[in-house]
């Protein structure tokens, strides 16, 4: 008997009565796999055009006015970088919760807090040692070359790390930073300045981990109301906590039959008359889209919708005027559409059926596993364990 075993025996303990989780058992979700498939051509037109064709993805760099016009007609649905970037975030919160919300008990739970950290850890590691070295022997006067040359001057040149010990303290400030993710050191080593995405995902999880614990234990009816007035406090201190409700809420309506069945009977309007649930997402797809269309109008006003986060700009000092545009924020239109999108997939077989198509799943399954970072190699792929 080793020593393990006989605390183990001593303490009274037993594994023999814990739950686990069985995978074939539960509703399949490979749909997701198959829409971020789709996310990862996206991802790829999206890097593309920023390199090569400028024009089609900012309004600010030079190019004939038929570029400008594609711009302002296709990037929205096809390769427009925030909304982009939102879906991610959001999908993360949406997956990371749902092998505990089937199976709600203690060595679910444990699994999920262990094993993201690690796989995002080693994945983060790999990647981003991998180009600081490259940058790092190859330096970047080519890049800057390559700029002028073209012209293009919405591609960042990337900084270079002074030293090993400079580079690791960058990856490793990936998983403590809470604050300010697009300053970070390790965003200006990567190529395309988005590093921070996966910090960003890292931190936010613990936001669905706190709170996806309650949601088993407590009424199914009162999930949705609690974690809104959740959501709305988040929004208000322009916190990225009402994307990570979002996702948590999706997969707690996808996982519980009765959220389900009370959402499948419609909003209650007068009398008989209900508001269908298919009308909902549309109504949400509808008008993120006409918001983003109107900002890629008139791109000069994009970040108007500052104005709806009073906490932000009163404690900032910040305005719509001197915001710098590379720091990232949540945005409502991305919410919108994302939110619809989701929605639909989740009430329709077909959509579902669509997105499990041999080919996005090939997609979806190629990128790599717990990440968001719009740069070659393309990543983010399943949260689930």
């Amino acid at each position: 008997m080793t020593l393990i075993q006989a605390v183990v025996e001593a303490t009274g303990f037993s594994t023999a009565n814990i739950p686990t989780y069985d995978r074939t058992a539960s509703p399949s979700t490979s749909y997701l796999t198959g829409l971020r498939g789709i996310l990862v051509l996206e991802s790829v037109f999206w890097i593309f055009f920023q390199t090569f064709i400028p024009a089609l993805v900012t309004d600010d760099a030079h190019g004939p006015t038929y570029q400008h016009v594609l711009r302002i007609v296709l990037s929205v649905p096809f390769w427009n970088e925030s909304l982009i970037i939102s879906f991610f975030i959001i999908l993360s919160a949406r997956t990371i919760c749902v092998p505990f919300l089937q199976n709600p008990c203690a060595a679910t739970y444990a699994r999920s807090l262990i094993r993201r950290p690690l796989r995002m850890a080693i994945s983060l590691s790999i990647a981003s040692g991998l180009a600081i070295l490259i940058l790092s022997q190859l330096g970047t006067a080519y890049i800057d070359e390559f700029k002028s040359t073209l012209p293009n001057d919405s591609v960042s040149t990337p900084a270079t790390a002074q030293s090993a010990i400079v580079a690791f303290n960058s990856i490793f400030d990936l998983f403590w930073i809470v604050t300010d993710f697009s300053e970070q050191a390790a965003n200006a080593f990567w190529p395309s300045a988005t590093l921070w995405c996966p910090s960003l995902i890292y931190y936010q999880g613990y936001t669905v981990y706190m709170l996806m614990v309650i949601l088993p234990f407590t009424r199914a009816r009162w999930h949705p109301q609690a974690l809104a007035l959740f959501a709305l406090g988040s929004f208000w201190l322009e916190s990225w906590g009402w994307y990570s409700v979002a996702g948590l809420l999706l997969a707690d309506f996808s996982t519980d039959g009765s959220i389900k069945a009370g959402f499948g009977h419609g909003f209650k309007i007068a009398g008989d008359i209900r508001f269908a649930p298919s009308m909902s997402a549309t109504v949400l797809i509808v008008a993120g889209l006409a918001i983003k269309y109107a900002w890629a109008a008139v791109p000069q006003y994009s970040n108007a919708e500052l104005i709806l986060h009073p906490t932000f700009h009163l404690s900032t000092g910040t305005t719509v005027k001197n915001f710098d545009k590379a720091n990232p924020y949540p945005r409502v239109d991305d919410f919108l559409v994302i939110v619809g999108v989701l929605l639909f997939v989740e009430m329709s077989d077909s959509a579902k059926s669509l997105l499990s198509t041999r080919p996005l799943l090939w997609l979806g399954e190629r990128s790599l596993s717990e990440l968001n970072v719009l740069a070659v190699p393309q990543v983010i792929a399943s949260d689930t364990i």
